[in-house]
């Protein structure tokens, strides 16, 4: 699959924001996409107005169908199809951006998607989009990405000590309990709970399993001489079999029939 070009977004939004992606397929251009869960919320927008879509499942169901949409995290892989001529901007929230931005329950959103109209509301989406699909040199259309969202009154102030959490969380390499969790950032295992779930969307304890995951694809990739008992060692799990579960679990494949799927894309993805 093509990759896709990251762009950074406006240092004012780093806090809300991971990366921009433009992602463009000719016409007459056909593959698979397949997405495992990121541990990240996003839009997905299409950028060109064309009667090509990017349709995509979760579950064996539609997962989003639209040409602009607002996804929460998901818990399973995302796969579909991609059609050129289609050009797609992707934008990727921090764990904590898209509730500090809007002020949304992600919890609705888990394993969800919304069109864009129905999230930000008609008007306001279809100014966005009208805007993006006027000019279309990419720098231009992240240019005005980053208004808009410089543009927003930030509503998700209650964010109690959740960054220290995801920050105990992230130097550990998601290979940390709850009750690790609990004892080093002072926090209490119901608030913790509830917190996670309002403002990213999923438990502690499942968001550690998918980070652990990216940590465990992101080190195979920088080094893919290691065996499978290393790698398992390295990333922190308590053994192969272990590792192998959330392989099978979010990329639907055993470890050793990696090779079968589009690791570029998913490397790039997982880096996010």
């Amino acid at each position: 699959m093509t990759q896709p070009t990251t762009y950074l977004p406006h240092p004012q939004l780093q806090e809300y924001i991971a990366s921009y992606g433009i992602l463009e397929i000719p016409e007459g251009v056909h593959g698979p996409y397949f997405s495992p869960p990121l541990g990240l919320s996003g839009f997905i927008i299409q950028a060109i107005n064309t009667q090509n879509k990017v349709v995509s499942k979760l579950e064996g169901e539609d997962f989003f169908t639209d040409n602009a949409v607002a996804t929460g995290q998901v818990t399973y892989p995302v796969y579909g199809q991609l059609s050129g001529q289609v050009k797609t901007i992707m934008v990727f929230f921090q764990p904590l951006g898209m509730h500090q931005l809007f002020g949304t329950d992600m919890s609705s959103l888990k394993n969800k998607s919304m069109t864009l109209n129905d999230f930000l509301g008609k008007e306001k989406a279809d100014k966005l989009l009208g805007t993006l699909r006027a000019d279309q040199n990419n720098k231009r259309q992240i240019d005005v990405l980053n208004d808009f969202f410089i543009g927003l009154n930030t509503k998700g102030k209650e964010i109690d000590n959740i960054p220290k959490v995801l920050e105990f969380i992230h130097n550990n390499k998601g290979g940390v309990s709850i009750k690790e969790i609990e004892q080093n950032c002072h926090c209490h295992r119901k608030t913790l709970e509830r917190h996670f779930k309002k403002m990213i969307g999923l438990s502690p304890k499942v968001y550690t399993q998918i980070y652990q995951f990216k940590c465990l694809i992101n080190l195979l990739q920088a080094q893919p001489e290691v065996t499978w008992s290393q790698l398992a060692d390295k990333a922190g799990y308590f053994d192969q079999s272990h590792m192998s579960r959330y392989v099978k679990e979010y990329l639907k494949v055993s470890p050793n029939s990696i090779v079968e799927l589009d690791m570029d894309f998913i490397n790039y993805l997982l880096r996010r």
